[in-house]
């Protein structure tokens, strides 16, 4: 499978690991996969679930937050994160869930996006 980060989403890293009113902000792990329908993203959030975990897409930015369950030295943890999307990506067609800790979230390609081929008579 080829996947290239670039043109799709970046990283955004001004809130790495930070402390906001008692509560420590900390940035998931994430594994990315593209494949031809779009791209699969896994989210590391221990103690969150679908009740906790907002997702939200501005302006092709997506940010998520889940707040968890799990405190750290008595402090509320919360995971966010943020990639810019790309126009090849069909928005209103993402999906998410959570299992386990651990969220998924389906972003499929528009069609635009998508490989075509062409049958040469």
């Amino acid at each position: 499978m080829n996947f290239e980060m670039k043109g799709d989403f970046s990283m955004n890293n001004e809130f790495a690991n930070d402390t906001v009113n008692e509560t420590l902000v900390l940035m998931p792990l994430v594994d990315i996969l593209e494949g031809n329908e779009g791209i699969t993203m896994w989210f590391e959030v221990p103690g969150a679930n679908s009740k906790t975990v907002n997702i939200e897409i501005k302006n092709r930015i997506m940010t998520m937050t889940a707040a968890s369950s799990l405190r750290r030295d008595g402090q509320a943890v919360v995971f966010k994160r943020e990639f810019q999307l790309s126009d090849g990506i069909d928005i209103e067609k993402i999906t998410a869930k959570t299992q386990d800790g651990v969220l998924t979230l389906v972003l499929p390609k528009s069609d635009s996006a998508k490989v075509h081929k062409i049958t040469v008579e």
